[in-house]
């Protein structure tokens, strides 16, 4: 990295910081794919000691956001087009199938939480500053625990387990989730699915699941479609960004980490 590009930290739970700030970083495009991070610089920059830092960069390995190297640092990691539509298909079929399981067992309460966490992500969605992180992330922490209560229903560990590997870096959720038009549709989405909840059509939550999923991959396969190979999503982001500014737009630039599975 050519000079320091992370802002100073000096506050409690550094890893977290370090993780946050480093992951803001990446997804900006400041940090490009495929370019080594080493702990010492990171430190530097951060102004902090290395063990948070190393701690911040396995849980953004753990992400999928880059590669740790044995004595190297890291790498950041790329998630090409085949990726993408590979893990959101499998996650589609499974999900789908969690659905239909979870509906057919329906524990008291559930579809009456899913259509008020719909309401509340409804809520969110009307005040949320798609420039500002923190809001952004509120949007992708209702989304999450609209379906973790769905899969936690289904009462099956085996699809769960599955599908905790399918998980996309959480910049991919972020991404996805500042945008309105995605926003409506995911809403629109799960107000349908726990509609069906409410009553008891077990097939109908498994199609709508599938089709929301699939909806989201094609929606993120479509975005990455410009050029061939792997495009990350920070990247493409960031230069429609400049080119709304250079064609007279007012959409300001992003203070915060741009670029999201849980998807949807």
């Amino acid at each position: 990295m050519k000079g320091s590009r992370l802002e100073r930290i000096d506050r409690q739970s550094l890893a977290d910081q370090a993780r946050d700030l480093i992951r803001q970083a990446i997804f900006e495009g400041q940090i490009k794919p495929e370019e080594r991070l080493t702990i010492e610089r990171i430190a530097g920059d951060l102004g902090i000691s290395r063990t948070p830092v190393r701690e911040a960069l396995k849980a953004l390995e753990a992400d999928g956001v880059l590669r740790i190297l044995p004595r190297r640092g890291a790498v950041v990691e790329r998630f090409d087009r085949r990726q993408v539509h590979d893990r959101y298909t499998v996650r589609a079929l499974l999900e789908g199938f969690a659905g239909e399981l979870a509906c057919e067992a329906q524990p008291p309460g559930l579809a009456d939480a899913l259509l008020e966490n719909c309401e509340n992500l409804a809520v969110a969605a009307r005040q949320a500053d798609p420039h500002d992180l923190q809001q952004v992330k509120r949007l992708v922490a209702l989304n999450r625990d609209f379906h973790q209560a769905i899969l936690g229903a289904s009462n099956s560990p085996i699809v769960i387990r599955i599908l905790d590997g399918l998980i996309m870096p959480t910049g991919f959720r972020v991404y996805y989730w500042r945008a309105a038009e995605r926003q409506g549709a995911s809403i629109a989405f799960h107000l349908r699915i726990a509609r069906a909840f409410k009553a008891g059509k077990a097939t109908e939550v498994r199609r709508l699941v599938e089709c929301h999923l699939l909806e989201a991959r094609d929606y993120l396969e479509a975005i990455g479609g410009e050029t061939e190979g792997s495009v990350p999503l920070a990247r493409r982001t960031r230069g429609r960004a400049g080119q709304r500014r250079r064609q007279g737009g007012t959409a300001k630039t992003a203070d915060h980490g741009s670029t999201g599975q849980e998807t949807e």
